[in-house]
């Protein structure tokens, strides 16, 4: 599973992997087809219907009219993503670019055009009259594949359409932060983890102290926890993990710390760390939150004055936190079948998430009464759903966080009278 994650997180980074695939299969299909119309015609002859071939010059020409018709319709879609990504990196937020380009429904559209295309042009360059005498069908498939096309183009429009909402792409970076924190969540179901909030103290215990360098540069986007709590198992040894997900990291960081008896080599240990150019938010729920908190202050800015987009964002965001709060966070201690300490790990605490979430829209909408509205609904929201002492406090802590950021001079005794009943609401609930 960590395999495929790691391959995963490459995967989210790049827009060639499945076009690539698609054009790979229109060239064996293509290549499929040319056998059938010279080797096997007179075998498969009587299973395919007459009005299914065609005469070769017939077919050079529908080949011919339908790879020129479908290179426009990949250049206009290639033009049409470009200025989709314009729009969203000034209107949304730089880091919204990648939910565009990593979307399954973009990628596929770009490949069946790339595949169409292929396929029309390699049928043309073996489809030649001085070898072939007979009727064949790759033109008639050729059509099929170009009706798809067109099928496929239609649908991108919509899709293109639906994808500049800005709620349609605050719904999806939400849907996206809720699987990190199911998939952090179940991450953390393991039976020998012990939670603490210090960091233990091995140096003493152990003889050998080493630290494991990161060799590369860029933000750590997937660690391999079960492969480094196998390992430490193994050489009975203790693996203190420094930089956290999402952590940028330099050529000569240290990522981790080892602890063991005697001398170990650990050359392999460095590469259970996936480091990138862009964080990821696929361990990294932190970053996920980032992104509509950055769309949030995006709408804030005066050259947009979008409130009405922010507090959406905030409403979301309300959603995320009330889930991030089940999550235990601290520190994380795994521990072997023999009870002995391997792996510790620091887990994000939910203050930290709180945190993440509210400090720079507190700060950027404190003269906006509306904004700080919304904050008190997400944070009554939150109050209402949870029991946990702990989480209270921080729900309270952010309370006091947003109302002190807030310039209350500027509101009217109507405003004043609603935002304070509010809050004495949640601090009934987090008493």
């Amino acid at each position: 599973m960590s395999m495929f994650k790691r391959f995963a997180v490459r995967m989210r980074e790049s827009i060639w992997f499945i076009p690539s695939i698609y054009t790979i299969l229109a060239s064996i299909f293509a290549l499929t087809t040319v056998l059938i119309d010279t080797k096997y015609n007179n075998a498969l002859k009587e299973y395919i219907p007459s009005y299914f071939r065609t005469t070769v010059d017939l077919a050079q020409t529908i080949l011919g009219t339908l790879s020129g018709a479908l290179l426009t319709m990949t250049t206009v879609t290639f033009s049409t993503i470009m200025v989709v990504l314009t729009m969203y990196s000034s209107q949304f937020s730089p880091r919204a670019l990648q939910n565009f380009l990593n979307k399954s429904s973009t990628q596929r559209v770009l490949g069946i055009f790339m595949g169409g295309f292929v396929y029309t042009i390699l049928s043309l360059l073996f489809m030649r009259k001085a070898s072939i005498n007979h009727e064949v069908i790759s033109a008639s498939v050729g059509v099929v594949i170009a009706v798809i096309c067109l099928a496929f183009f239609a649908f991108f429009i919509h899709n293109v359409g639906t994808s500049v909402q800005v709620s349609r792409l605050i719904r999806e970076l939400t849907d996206d932060v809720l699987i990190a924190l199911d998939s952090e969540k179940d991450g953390m179901k393991e039976n020998r983890v012990v939670w603490s909030n210090e960091k233990p103290f091995f140096a003493q215990s152990f003889t050998f102290v080493t630290e494991v360098k990161s060799g590369n540069f860029g933000y750590i986007q997937y660690i391999e926890y079960e492969k480094m709590t196998k390992w430490a198992n193994e050489h009975q040894a203790i693996i203190d993990i420094v930089k956290p997900i999402g952590a940028f990291c330099g050529t000569h960081t240290s990522i981790a710390t080892v602890y063991s008896q005697k001398e170990l080599s650990i050359d392999n240990l460095s590469s259970y760390f996936v480091l990138g150019e862009e964080r990821s938010i696929l361990q990294d729920v932190e970053y996920g939150i980032e992104k509509i908190v950055e769309i949030a202050l995006r709408a804030l800015s005066p050259g947009i004055n979008d409130p009405n987009t922010a507090i959406r964002c905030i409403h979301s965001i309300g959603e995320v936190l009330q889930r991030a709060a089940l999550l235990p966070g601290g520190i994380a201690v795994t521990y072997t079948e023999e009870n002995k300490p391997c792996l510790v790990v620091a887990y994000p605490s939910s203050e930290d998430y709180f945190y993440a979430a509210f400090s720079q829209i507190s700060y950027y909408g404190n003269e906006d009464a509306s904004i700080l509205n919304a904050l008190l609904d997400a944070l009554l929201y939150i109050a209402r759903n949870l029991e946990d002492d702990k989480t209270k406090k921080t729900v309270q802590l952010m309370t006091n966080y947003a109302w002190n950021h807030f310039t209350h001079s500027v509101l009217e005794p109507l405003d004043s009278a609603r935002l304070q009943e509010k809050r004495q609401v949640i601090d009934e609930l987090t008493k």
